[in-house]
């Protein structure tokens, strides 16, 4: 039968006979979406063939797959204009550069967590949450050890001043609180 592209549809058994691939592999590719069969559920060899060499890790390509056939080779570049003397030029990646780049990127992000761990386990970070609550743990100390000041110096300072007592600590203990309402709105950020 042939194909809406002019490949040969096939089985996928016969695809993967026809690329010296497993059937097994064939269907490991299948399942994570690498290919993907026709409408009618056969198999275009030379589109399998495209798909897979454009998905496929450089390393394990195989012949079948690295060889292109007629009707699957790249068109010829288009001709462009000579560039003036000193003008940048950037090249189109090599093919399979997608495949280096994203190895690339989990390499550097495999690095990047080793590094974190390395960091905690030498006590140089700490857990963002645990901070947090330190953090408040403490301002809510000093916030009540301000707010209990009035209480424990009122009655020094109203005999120093010859003054209430009582009245005296009251006054202290609303400046303070106005204070504090004041300063509410701090918020720690932590990236």
């Amino acid at each position: 039968m042939i194909g809406s592209e002019g490949g040969m549809a096939a089985s996928q058994r016969e695809v993967a006979r026809r690329l010296g691939i497993s059937h097994t592999a064939l269907q490991k590719a299948a399942r994570s979406g690498r290919i993907a069969p026709e409408l009618d559920g056969r198999w275009d060899v030379e589109k399998v063939r495209a798909q897979l060499a454009s998905t496929a890790e450089p390393a394990r390509k195989t012949a079948a797959m690295a060889t292109p056939t007629p009707q699957s080779q790249p068109l010829p570049r288009p001709a462009t204009k000579p560039l003036p003397i000193g003008a940048a030029t950037i090249d189109p990646p090599p093919s399979g550069s997608s495949y280096h780049t994203a190895r690339t990127a989990n390499e550097v992000l495999k690095a990047q967590e080793r590094k974190l761990r390395l960091e905690e386990r030498k006590g140089q970070l700490v857990d963002k949450a645990r901070a947090l609550l330190l953090v408040h743990r403490l301002a809510k100390e000093e916030r009540d050890a301000i707010l209990g000041w009035p209480a424990r110096v009122a009655a020094e300072m109203a005999a120093e001043l010859g003054v209430d007592a009582h009245r005296l600590q009251m006054m202290l203990d609303a400046r303070l609180r106005t204070l504090l309402a004041e300063r509410n709105d701090v918020r720690i950020a932590v990236a």
